[in-house]
């Protein structure tokens, strides 16, 4: 039985561990909960489900690329003009989503600019009911996978 369990182990042995893993680990990830997370100013979090943006139509478009398959996570910014007047519009920083590593560099986050008004569609975690927040708001969003 010993000398059977070695040789399996180097010829095919490996092979059906592999295949266990493989299903042991689609199992745990095809029942493991996902939820987004907001955070806003107030260094409040919100756990639940990003839906959509809200707003003007010149600032709704450029957010079409922000979903849940292309981006990780979106930070927002007051954007400040000349001589330190805060401006009415917001930089959104988002992370193209790259499954081959954990984090991005700074080189890859790419910039959109919308209006204050904004508003991020989001439902929360155990509840039913759907809430808007403005997305001056936010400090960030991560969006599960």
């Amino acid at each position: 039985m010993f000398p059977g369990w070695i040789k399996s182990a180097f010829r095919g042995g490996k092979k059906e561990m592999q295949e266990s893993f493989h299903e042991h680990l689609n199992f745990i990830l095809s029942t493991a909960p996902t939820w987004d997370r907001m955070e806003l100013e107030d260094n409040k979090y919100v756990l639940g489900e990003f839906l959509e943006f809200k707003g003007k139509q010149e600032d709704i478009l450029p957010l079409r690329i922000i979903k849940r398959s292309k981006v990780s996570r979106l930070i927002i910014q007051k954007k400040i003009i000349m001589f330190g007047l805060a401006h009415s519009k917001l930089q959104v920083l988002y992370c193209p989503r790259d499954y081959r590593s954990a984090r991005a560099s700074a080189s890859e986050w790419e910039e959109v600019t919308v209006g204050s008004s904004t508003e991020v569609v989001f439902q929360p975690q155990n509840s039913t009911k759907v809430h808007k927040f403005k997305i001056s708001s936010i400090t960030s969003l991560s969006l599960s996978a």
